[in-house]
């Protein structure tokens, strides 16, 4: 009886061999002839999954841009009646921010995605970028005293964008102090600091936007 052979967890044992690559060796270092010697296979049967080493960073940034997701859904799920809504968002925006080895490893992936996609214009990358614009647009929407339904596909609070902008580059620059200087941001400085900026998203559904000029 032949074999019967699983292809996507095939698929995802690479997917975690680029992972321990880009770990040890950078973005520069996650090749098809370097994944497929660390996951234990011949570049011939690699290239049987990936024909070429753009598909294979592109099947890598999807796996781990849904990786992630697949998380922050989860932990929505177990969390959203039982925490108050900024204690909510912050556990969600601590799932991009490399607090345990997990994160740091895949926030490492992440930036390799990034110096990948300026090579190749990878299109998990672009997405990647959207979904969290609009997650940040979608915590700043609630958090600003609006109700919990979809953002309005026309006229949203421009303050609502701008807060979202605000936070997103915070959460991004607060990520990297994690993982460059964790002696000067730890873990638990991380959480303080990260709540301490949601509590200054101000009330916005409460007062009108200024009339343009």
């Amino acid at each position: 009886m032949p074999k019967v052979v699983d292809h996507e967890q095939r698929r995802r044992e690479i997917v975690d061999a680029v992972l321990r690559v880009v770990v040890r060796d950078g973005a520069a270092g996650a090749s098809v002839r370097t994944v497929a010697a660390e996951a234990g296979w011949s570049t011939g049967a690699l290239r049987h999954y990936f024909a070429s080493q753009r598909e294979l960073r592109e099947f890598a940034a999807r796996t781990v841009t849904e990786r992630v997701g697949g998380r922050i859904r989860a932990y929505i799920a177990d969390h959203e009646l039982v925490v108050p809504l900024p204690e909510l968002a912050a556990g969600i925006l601590e799932h991009l921010i490399p607090l345990d080895e997990e994160r740091r490893e895949e926030y490492q992936l992440w930036l390799a995605i990034t110096e990948w996609s300026r090579q190749d214009d990878l299109a998990a990358s672009a997405r990647m970028w959207t979904e969290q614009r609009d997650m940040y647009l979608q915590i700043v929407y609630r958090l600003s005293g609006y109700p919990n339904e979809p953002l309005p596909a026309e006229g949203l609070d421009p303050r609502v964008a701008a807060w979202a902008e605000y936070l997103h580059v915070f959460v991004d620059g607060l990520a990297a102090q994690a993982m460059f200087v964790p002696d000067d941001m730890p873990p638990d400085r991380v959480r303080a600091v990260l709540r301490a900026f949601l509590a200054e998203i101000p009330p916005l559904a409460d007062v009108p936007p200024p009339a343009d000029r």
